[in-house]
């Protein structure tokens, strides 16, 4: 599947100033055939001030006033893209380094649905402070029902795959559409995944899903989800819960190469 076109989608509302890291990070990848999908809402900040002035060939920007949720946004920004492979970036993350969708590319072959990898999460305010590590390991036949997921923003799709599966992001579902994506994409028996041991993302500490005034809209969320795909559910969110704590790293690393100043 080389030289396949790559299709990054970012949502985006009150995105700033991170939201300016994400496209330069987007723009240092190393992989020329690509391009970024920016669907925005209604902002109170500067964030459709400064995508009015983005002009370039392989970055398409788009208002959306009809989605529901950040979900509808990103089946909406999938839909409008014209890549063959597409993946998520966060407006307030980047990607690990300027290899990120190369490595996509080498690891994903003609017969693979999906490819998936690691994340890291850094501080809000620095990038290069890293507190929290979430190594995805392959999927197993029950792993989901004992709480294994893949970070969202590692996952990268087909879009044929998606377009005979639209229904795998619900928009009824605020801040857990991301659970309900991943069980439904990987309770398809007939998914063909492949899991590369690669950190694919940096993702900022603090958002809609990692805040503390949400946690219990989105505890709800899960058990409701998680009601939809197995009998034992509770225990399926108390292992999902119990993973994440364990990501948790109590030494803090730092980060510093060329790549993250160029970013700075």
């Amino acid at each position: 599947m080389n030289n396949k076109k790559i299709s990054v989608i970012t949502v985006v509302k009150n995105g700033m100033p991170y939201l300016k890291n994400a496209i330069k990070s987007f723009k240092l990848q190393n992989y020329t055939n690509k391009e970024l999908i920016i669907i925005y809402s209604h902002s109170y900040d500067d964030t459709e001030t400064y995508l009015n002035g983005l002009q370039e060939k392989n970055i398409i920007i788009k208002k959306d006033k009809e989605s529901k949720t950040r979900y509808g946004s990103i089946k909406k920004g999938i839909n409008s893209s014209s890549g063959e492979i597409f993946g998520l970036l966060h407006a307030d993350d980047i990607f690990y380094n300027e290899n990120v969708l190369s490595k996509i590319i080498l690891n994903f072959h003609d017969d693979n649905d999906c490819i998936y990898g690691n994340i890291l999460f850094c501080n809000k305010e620095n990038f290069k402070l890293i507190n929290r590590i979430w190594i995805s390991n392959k999927f197993e036949k029950n792993s989901l029902k004992y709480g294994w997921t893949p970070p969202h923003t590692s996952i990268f799709l087909k879009k044929n795959y998606f377009l005979r599966n639209q229904n795998i992001y619900n928009e009824d579902y605020k801040i857990s559409g991301d659970y309900f994506f991943v069980l439904k994409l990987f309770g398809d028996k007939g998914l063909k995944s492949l899991y590369i041991n690669e950190f694919i993302t940096i993702m900022r500490s603090g958002g809609d899903s990692t805040k503390i005034k949400n946690f219990l809209e989105k505890f709800f969320e899960d058990i409701s989800i998680s009601k939809i795909f197995f009998s034992n559910y509770l225990l399926c969110i108390f292992l999902k819960i119990s993973r994440k704590v364990k990501q948790i790293k109590i030494f803090k690393k730092k980060l510093d190469n060329d790549y993250l100043n160029k970013i700075q």
